[in-house]
């Protein structure tokens, strides 16, 4: 069984990118998945869901063909 939910690192490794790629994603790409913070505190593990990263790549592969 695959995890559900990916931490910053995992989810760095999967897409290929550097962290301050991903942050800027994040930042500047509306279509991409939001984080999850896993509590309120500001050291509160960041999580991204494994299901919504891979949908959004498999929407920006289509998008080339579009």
């Amino acid at each position: 069984m695959q995890k559900i939910r990916l931490t910053v690192s995992e989810t760095c490794h999967i897409l290929s990118v550097q962290r301050d790629k991903l942050n800027k994603m994040v930042k500047d790409d509306p279509s991409f998945p939001r984080p999850i913070k896993d509590g309120a505190s500001r050291q509160a593990a960041v999580y991204f869901d494994r299901v919504e990263i891979k949908g959004w790549w498999e929407d920006k592969k289509q998008a080339r063909y579009n």
